[in-house]
């Protein structure tokens, strides 16, 4: 059985993420890692966790017990020190935070290869807006004018979404049109935050007479649950860092 920490456990993702585990007969909740609820019982955000001490940070939580995986939701201001500190570590960690460099990813990857460890980021754990990114790589071979939107809740903090600029990173790479990523008149990406919304986007494509539009909805937190599984089953089984859950 591995053994899972989740650093941001308090949030509203880390808070669904630490029930679903729980639910989970392969995998144990054993820490939790939040600032603002350090100190307090993990059962307060995980009915069915062990009645132990939620730690301040990341060190503190990798040394209270062994740990397999971490998984992190938390901001990207302090992810990318999460995850340098995992690695030194030599624990895998799965990054559902977005919001990471392209250079900071870079340094990620050569940490995690240095220490035989591996790492994951996951922009979108929904397996319908994985499958709407596939959708697009085709699309955008044969309808090349396309745009994105990409729609979620005001406190969202980065912009835009992650699962938006690997939509647009994907569709770029299918077309042969990678070198022009800097361009962001070529696949523009709208971004909007407004209460009520929790996680949406939609490719829309142009050509001559005809439009296509690809959208997913999210319409609540727990539509990520079985994505991370299938993502946690595969931490471990490679060296280094991937960023994207694959379909297979």
């Amino acid at each position: 059985m591995k053994k899972i920490m989740v650093s941001g456990c308090g949030g509203k993702m880390g808070r669904t993420l630490s029930n679903y585990i729980c639910s989970l007969k392969d995998y144990e909740l054993v820490a939790g890692v939040d600032p603002k609820l350090s100190g307090r019982s993990l059962r307060e955000v995980a009915v069915d966790a062990p009645d132990i001490k939620i730690a301040q940070t990341i060190k503190e939580g990798l040394a209270s017990t062994k740990v397999d995986i971490v998984v992190d939701f938390t901001a990207p201001s302090v992810v990318v020190d999460n995850a340098i500190e995992c690695l030194n570590n030599k624990t895998p960690i799965l990054i559902g935070t977005t919001g990471i460099s392209q250079e900071n990813q870079k340094k990620l990857d050569e940490l995690a290869k240095k220490n035989n460890t591996s790492i994951m980021i996951v922009p979108n754990f929904a397996i319908g807006a994985i499958l709407m990114m596939n959708f697009a790589k085709i699309a955008a071979k044969f309808m090349k004018s396309a745009e994105i939107i990409e729609l979620h809740h005001d406190t969202k903090v980065d912009k835009p979404s992650g699962t938006a600029i690997k939509t647009r990173r994907e569709m770029l790479e299918a077309t042969n049109r990678l070198n022009e990523e800097n361009n962001q008149n070529i696949i523009p990406i709208h971004s909007v935050r407004l209460p009520g919304l929790v996680a949406h986007q939609e490719v829309i494509f142009g050509d001559l007479g005809q439009t296509l539009t690809i959208r997913h909805d999210t319409c609540n937190r727990d539509s990520f649950m079985p994505g991370v599984a299938m993502a946690l089953a595969k931490m471990g089984t490679f060296t280094g860092l991937k960023v994207g859950l694959d379909i297979d």
